[in-house]
């Protein structure tokens, strides 16, 4: 009995140390030595990962079935375009292929999760982690999986809209700052005990998140003179902290450069080109997005900048210039929106940038 009871403790002291080697250590597990969880629910994760847990609740990712932009008529039409459940309610990802080549599945179960902890950590009995914990003295059974941190576990998804394509053409993959490096940058969660534990952050930071935004975006301003003595305003906005187009991924998404001038009297001048009336303010404009492939937009990009596509490449800058005559205009407001759908105000979007400069 004496063997029993020694065998037992040594049990349950392993357990516990393979339990605080795989959790955050942000809660203890209630699961018993060798028991399994329900891997049909993100919801078995909150015991063990609380904190990542509430992370990733807070997302966008766990909003993206039940996101009413999302549930909208023009885009999915509450889910009837059917092409777009898979990547807003996916099956586990691992568990079929990853890279640029795979295709999610959707899933039927607990759809209102939309991309839950199993769409990317499920792998059939256990769990992707970044780290293995031997046995089944984890309650999920982890085991590392190096596809959690590379590119290839995000294009079944991410790159339908050819997002992961651009990184890889891009300098940030030739320098090796992956997805993970923006997107889920290392964060620092504190243990029950004080003590400290590094790990990544679950928030998926990405349009949503004005630091984000503003951090992959430079605004330059110059105030020039032509040969004829005309003002030439050149605004020049260069994606420098975006391993991708901005704005990224799905065609709705739109960036919109506004230069307003404003005339000695206060007064604004006026649109210089035809557009809905009392809905875009600005003297001139430019948009930057890939549209709908039934736009007319698509060919007034190609012939007025040579691409149907005008999202900025990583790395890359585009231009808005706009003429005055000195003594008529005395200042511009410069100003860049994001927007989440192309028919979004102005004043609904993200100011990304704004800028008043005397002229």
């Amino acid at each position: 009995m004496k063997a029993l009871r020694v065998l037992l403790a040594l049990g349950i002291i392993a357990a516990c140390v393979a339990a605080f080697l795989y959790s955050d250590g942000s809660s203890t597990s209630t699961a018993s030595a060798g028991a399994l969880i329900d891997l049909t629910t993100s919801e078995s994760c909150r015991d063990c990962h609380s904190e990542v847990y509430d992370e990733w609740k807070s997302s966008y990712h766990a909003q993206s079935f039940l996101d009413p932009l999302v549930r909208a008529k023009e885009q999915s039409n509450n889910f009837r375009k059917v092409q777009c459940i898979p990547c807003h309610a996916p099956a586990p990802i691992l568990e079929r292929a990853t890279g640029k080549g795979a295709r999610v599945v959707e899933r039927f179960t607990f759809r209102e999760q939309g991309v839950d902890c199993l769409a990317c950590h499920k792998f059939h009995d256990h769990v992707a982690g970044t780290q293995s914990v031997s046995g089944a003295l984890a309650a999920c059974r982890p085991i590392a999986d190096e596809r959690l941190s590379r590119a290839e576990l995000c294009a079944p998804c991410h790159n339908q809209h050819d997002t992961v394509n651009e990184w890889e053409a891009s300098s940030f993959h030739d320098a090796g700052v992956g997805c993970l490096d923006c997107h889920m940058p290392t964060i620092t969660r504190t243990l029950p005990d004080g003590r400290t534990k590094q790990g990544r952050s679950h928030k998926f930071l990405g349009g949503h998140d004005l630091g984000t935004l503003q951090g992959a975006l430079d605004l330059k301003v110059e105030n020039l003179t032509t040969d004829s003595g005309e003002g030439l305003l050149k605004v020049s906005v260069t994606n420098s902290g975006a391993g991708h187009n901005y704005p990224a991924d799905a065609r709705h998404r739109a960036l919109d450069l506004v230069v307003t001038l404003i005339q000695p009297d206060g007064v604004e001048v006026p649109a210089r080109d035809e557009r809905p009336p009392d809905r875009q303010r600005g003297t001139a404009r430019r948009r930057f997005r890939n549209p709908y492939r039934q736009e007319a937009s698509r060919l007034t990009n190609l012939e007025t900048w040579g691409r149907e596509n005008t999202q900025i490449p990583s790395g890359g800058t585009e231009t808005l210039e706009v003429p005055y005559q000195p003594e008529q205009v005395v200042r511009a407001r410069i100003e860049v929106f994001y927007k989440l759908t192309p028919y979004m105000e102005d004043l609904d979007s993200t100011l990304v940038h704004e800028r008043v400069v005397e002229l």
